[in-house]
């Protein structure tokens, strides 16, 4: 899988690539449909922030977005195509979003998780720190982990 940053012009086919992958999951289609008017992937969103993404053979397989704050880097996305769900795809753009995070220095990397993706986020060595209400109406996890 080759790792590049995102473009601008990219954020529409990011975004619809986020719905994609949280259809993966049994959400009912009214919570898909509110996920994607609250997504706020944009070619501004592209510019302002480390987005980056993991191609493979010429696709992009998943993408993820780093945003620095002065006491910890934020992983604000990491979505796959459903089709690379359990093919090592996340692995390599966590531990690519994890060393970017480690290089900012903030020692840390915090995310609200998926609930669906918290194990995926346990084997990486997350931990959840606690709860959060989301804009969809249900809690997510808020996971962190201290970096070198």
């Amino acid at each position: 899988m080759r790792i590049r940053r995102a473009r601008p012009d990219e954020a529409p086919a990011l975004a619809a690539l986020a719905v994609r992958s949280k259809g993966h999951w049994p959400y009912p289609p009214d919570l898909l449909a509110r996920f994607a008017r609250g997504l706020g992937m944009s070619a501004e969103v592209v510019a302002a922030n480390e987005v980056w993404l993991g191609e493979r053979d010429g696709r992009v397989g998943g993408f993820y977005t780093l945003v620095h704050r002065a006491d910890r880097t934020v992983l604000d996305d990491l979505w796959l195509e459903p089709a690379e769900i359990g093919r090592g795809c996340g692995r390599v753009l966590f531990t690519h979003a994890r060393r970017r995070a480690a290089d900012a220095g903030t020692g840390v990397l915090e995310w609200e998780a998926e609930p669906y993706a918290v194990g995926f986020y346990e084997r990486m060595g997350g931990v959840t720190v606690r709860w959060t209400a989301s804009p969809l109406g249900r809690p997510l996890p808020v996971m962190r982990m201290t970096l070198p």
